[in-house]
């Protein structure tokens, strides 16, 4: 009997294309390159920052905003990057262990935080990211995934 869902060896493309697509969307953000925010998310993107400053919303919503909001943390921190130490791969979501780091120009506030960020596709755009989990878990289980 034949299964009318994805076979194992196209999901394992898929979640190997999405790997790559969130290592690109790392890129960008590392890079402070936002003008081809329009390839690697969905024009109905959401953008969660759950550990976001008192002065920015919690949730944007569309590529326009997000990009509006990545240029702001952009124009705010000096070289505000993101090393991630582990990419999870589920069948349409990436979790990535990271590191974020920066310090702001004009606080001078540093940032070192460790945190989970997740990243949910489809058709290889991010649909949605959600950035600040605090532990692998909550963002496993924010992706359906169980570990």
């Amino acid at each position: 009997m034949e299964s009318s869902g994805p076979s194992r060896d196209t999901a394992w493309a898929m979640s190997e294309e999405n790997v790559e697509a969130a290592k690109r969307a790392v890129a960008a953000l590392n890079r402070g390159d936002f003008e081809g925010l329009e390839e690697l998310y969905a024009a109905d993107a959401v953008l969660q920052d759950l550990q976001n400053a008192p002065d920015q919303p919690v949730t944007v919503e569309g590529v326009r905003a997000i990009r509006q909001t990545l240029d702001l943390w952009a124009a705010a921190f000096d070289e505000l990057h993101v090393d991630i130490e582990e990419y999870i791969d589920g069948p349409d979501a990436v979790i990535c262990a990271a590191h974020w780091q920066g310090q702001g120009k004009t606080s001078g506030i540093s940032i070192d935080v460790h945190q989970f960020d997740l990243y949910e596709f489809r058709e290889g755009r991010v649909i949605r990211a959600v950035l600040g989990f605090r532990s692998k878990n909550e963002a496993l289980e924010a992706a359906g995934l169980s570990e």
